[in-house]
């Protein structure tokens, strides 16, 4: 099952990052928005089956609107292929079908915005976080089992986003806090905070390099409101701020190991 949902996460990721640049060429985004809203009422009724329908059509609607020839086609085939499994697992997996609603919120904003970066990012991380959900309560055996594993595959796709240890050892990694912090020392030789920075930055100077994005929304972009705390923590890392990083192009340092 993991095959097929990488293989579908970069389908509509590249879906998503097209259908944001129609958007931004002028396509009217309503009716993705339209989607989005029954998606909303099938939640709030609680009707799984009608729930599952208004999914695939708000994630049919993102590949229609991408309008790339041969998408649809392969999609579909992606898509059908997990449709069954998906339907029976729905409930066991979302016993609150508000929270796999708002999971989609910030795809739809991005494309609807016309971000087609944030949109394709926003398209993996969906699809990642939904296949995690899925093969925990399925106990699928591509999944992650030991503690620091599930804790570094979690974090791979959700850096950005504001993460506690508590809440990370308990909801992902199936430990206690103070047991998965000693496994990040002990096995990666960072603290939690430190390995979090440690993404954070690779991903923002990855960005440096390739977006014409501002700082501040770089900064945005891998967690930091504040863009002075992601200035310091950048010059901390790499020694030089986000600006002089960026006006010599310098190739990124990896640490050791």
């Amino acid at each position: 099952m993991k095959s097929v949902t990488d293989l579908r996460a970069k389908l509509e990721g590249f879906a998503a990052r097209h259908a944001a640049d129609k958007v931004m060429g002028g396509v009217d985004p309503q009716r993705l928005l339209n989607c989005f809203q029954k998606l909303r009422q099938a939640a709030e009724s609680g009707n799984y089956r009608r729930f599952a329908l208004e999914d695939q059509k708000l994630h049919q609607t993102i590949v229609n609107m991408a309008d790339v020839p041969g998408l649809k086609q392969a999609w579909s085939s992606v898509f059908n292929a997990q449709n069954s499994f998906r339907i029976k697992t729905l409930q066991q997996c979302w016993p609150d079908l508000s929270v796999l609603f708002e999971s989609h919120r910030p795809l739809v904003d991005n494309i609807a915005s016309g971000k087609s970066e944030e949109a394709e990012d926003e398209a993996l991380t969906h699809l990642d976080a939904v296949w995690f959900r899925l093969a925990d309560a399925t106990e699928d055996q591509s999944l992650p089992r030991d503690s620091l594993s599930r804790a570094c595959a979690y974090l791979a796709f959700h850096f950005h986003k504001p993460i506690r240890l508590p809440e990370l050892s308990h909801e992902i990694a199936g430990c206690s806090p103070g047991h998965l912090a000693r496994l990040f020392r002990e096995e990666l030789e960072l603290s939690f905070s430190d390995y979090l920075i440690e993404l954070r930055m690779q991903k923002g100077a990855s960005l440096l390099q390739h977006s014409n994005r501002s700082i501040r929304e770089i900064g945005a972009r891998v967690g930091y409101a504040d863009p002075s705390r992601f200035a310091t923590h950048f010059r901390r890392r790499f020694g030089l701020s986000p600006s002089e990083f960026r006006s010599r192009l310098v190739k990124v340092p990896k640490r050791p190991g």
